[in-house]
């Protein structure tokens, strides 16, 4: 029998996935954990097969979870579905040790068929829309991307809901951090990337699609 472990902060999207994955022609056990702390726990405890695992909750990001779980049990197999754009973070997936990445906004049907290629043994990920540059060339695209690389995986995410107009104080409720906590993310990622006001972070966020 396959194990595998949802792992999703939305009660909702946890349901449709579970339906989905019981109705598999192989007899499927299917548990559920509401956030990263109670994934790791649930991992501990029912040694899934596959984790198909969200990016965004609360306490433990999605990423975090998935490299936790990579170097705690190496044999387990990490499917990350996630609205997230992946041309940010289908990279960054793989890095945390997962095997596909799935977007939340394509259909039932190639969820499906991500975790049936993922329990086989193959990877599943995106191909990306960056075209390779040649050695010792340096464009303006690429330096916006180098710039992007020196953020942490939390900050691509603060980035991405400034970019959405979200205040300081719907952005800590969000992730669960407190309103100085958004600001010190703030000033970091303004540091990293050169930006002298937040305007400058929203415009430079918008114009590599994350908003």
């Amino acid at each position: 029998m396959t194990r595998i472990l949802v792992v999703d902060d939305h009660p909702p999207v946890r349901l449709a996935l579970r339906v989905q994955l019981a109705a598999m022609q192989d007899m499927t056990d299917v548990v559920e954990a509401e956030n990263g702390q109670a994934a790791l726990e649930s991992a501990r405890a029912e040694k899934p097969d596959l984790v198909v695992l969200d990016l965004d909750m609360p306490r433990i990001g999605g990423l975090d979870v998935a490299a936790r779980l990579r170097s705690m049990y190496p044999e387990v197999r990490i499917l990350v579905m996630s609205a997230q754009d992946p041309e940010l973070f289908a990279s960054r997936a793989w890095h945390a040790g997962a095997q596909g990445f799935c977007s939340k906004t394509q259909d039932m049907g190639c969820f499906m068929r991500c975790v049936e290629a993922v329990l086989n043994g193959y990877s599943v990920f995106p191909m990306s829309g960056r075209h390779p540059i040649p050695v010792g060339y340096e464009s303006a695209e690429r330096a916006e991307d180098v710039a992007m690389d020196r953020l942490s995986d939390r900050e691509v995410v603060v980035l991405q809901m400034l970019a959405r107009g979200m205040s300081n104080k719907s952005i800590g409720t969000a992730l669960f951090i407190s309103n100085k906590t958004v600001s010190s993310y703030k000033t970091r990622i303004m540091t990293k990337l050169g930006a002298e006001t937040v305007v400058d972070l929203v415009d430079f966020a918008r114009k590599r699609g994350l908003a």
